[in-house]
């Protein structure tokens, strides 16, 4: 289920001379693509002026609340913010949005899209408690209407999630700590769902889960990075006078929490009508990369193992153990993954070229930059061999037994200090 779902579509009037319903048709498809649709859809340069000639005409025909003025003054917010005319594109979206709630109540959950489109548009104007006030008023909407832990608030609670991991990346590391408390609160409550009401056999249901996983990992890292703020209220006991916790106490709850939704990923999985076992095989694979950078080494090594049993049914099982186990894999708990650096790849003239030694546990050992650059100073490799060292990689497996390797990766250079 997804926010569009929840939107209401009003029947479309032809206006004589005016091309709306190609409009309204690009408006809905846009609308359909949600917030992140934002950034990405191009736009012409003429759509403005039309969106603004068919807002003119339909007031004109039908006054200052017809229905479809509101799609109309959705898709000129879009064009607007393609264009980078913030400020323009939100009043667009307010104006839509007070027309949905003149025309269905202050309740409607048709103001949804207006609603996640203004949020992200006060983001992008710096105004944060603008924007998270406009996600809150989503929330109570959609949960006023459906119960909180209704399976359709499943789609809400993905848009405000993503919405406050992006804002993470920017706000970190003071500002960020609220968006991840939020966040894991917002996971909670869809672990919730997920558990009550998705059938493990919902082609969602994988990725669903996963992505809960992935948040555990971000906030363990932070808190290992930065500490915890004294007034943050997350249950979490720090040691240490340096305010930065031990990385047991950092990583127990999280650990748990992820491992479980790995788990899930895994019985998701198995249940899918066209589930191969590599499909499988790479799932139990992640939950032994999740063991892994949590340092429990012999959890991981099973996992691993087990992987390599279900791929021994496999229409392929020698090239499926090569392309998993034959060369180590840097971890990634995200969604997009980095691609291998594959013979014959060369970086660009922003990215450097490292070289290697990958320990049977994953570790990173004996870092070297091939053909450093000049400019590059030895401050910046230091810094460089230390975010290194702080990756973790799947380990090569050679008959079920991980062996030391070599690995090559490009990494993006720094920017220059100064």
């Amino acid at each position: 289920m997804t926010l569009q779902n929840l939107t209401r579509l009003h029947p479309i009037r032809w206006l004589s001379g005016v091309r709306i319903s190609a409009l309204l048709l690009l408006t809905l498809i846009s609308s359909f693509s949600g917030a992140d649709s934002l950034t990405e859809q191009q736009v012409e340069s003429d759509s403005i002026t039309d969106y603004m000639e068919a807002i003119d005409n339909s007031e004109g025909q039908f006054g200052a609340y017809a229905t479809e003025l509101s799609e109309l003054y959705l898709g000129l917010g879009n064009a607007l913010y393609a264009g980078e005319e913030y400020t323009e594109a939100l009043n667009a979206f307010q104006k839509g949005m007070q027309i949905e709630r003149v025309n269905y109540g202050l309740s409607s959950l048709s103001q949804s899209p207006y609603l996640f489109s203004i949020a992200d548009t006060e983001r992008y104007l710096g105004n944060w408690d603008k924007s998270q006030q406009a996600l809150e008023r989503v929330y109570t909407i959609n949960s006023n209407n459906y119960g909180e832990v209704d399976v359709r608030m499943l789609g809400v609670l993905d848009k405000i999630l993503a919405w406050y991991m992006d804002s993470y990346k920017d706000r970190r590391p003071k500002g960020g700590y609220a968006n991840l408390v939020i966040s894991e609160r917002i996971a909670q409550r869809m672990y919730e769902i997920l558990n009550k009401d998705m059938s493990l056999d919902d082609p969602e249901a994988p990725d669903r889960f996963r992505r809960l996983g992935y948040l555990q990992h971000v906030i363990a890292v932070h808190l290992k990075e930065h500490g915890e703020p004294s007034e943050s209220g997350l249950s979490i006991s720090m040691s240490g006078s340096s305010g930065r916790p031990s990385k047991a106490t950092t990583s127990h709850l999280h650990f748990r929490r992820g491992k479980l939704a790995l788990e899930k990923v895994i019985a998701s999985v198995i249940q899918q009508p066209n589930s191969t076992e590599t499909d499988q095989a790479l799932a139990i694979a992640e939950l032994g990369d999740w063991y892994l950078v949590f340092g429990q080494k012999g959890p991981a090594t099973a996992a691993y193992q087990l992987a390599l049993d279900v791929l021994e049914t496999s229409e392929d099982p020698q090239q499926t153990r090569e392309d998993l186990f034959g060369l180590p894999r840097m971890i990634e708990f995200s969604m997009t993954k980095s691609p291998p650096m594959a013979a014959g790849d060369q970086p660009t003239e922003s990215q450097l070229e490292l070289a290697m030694i990958i320990s049977i546990y994953g570790v990173p050992n004996s870092i070297e930059v091939a053909n450093p650059p000049e400019s590059l100073s030895k401050e910046a490799l230091r810094d460089i061999r230390r975010d290194t060292r702080g990756k973790r990689f799947r380990p090569k497996l050679v008959n079920g037994l991980a062996e030391e390797a070599p690995y090559r990766m490009l990494y993006d250079q720094p920017i220059p200090k100064g």
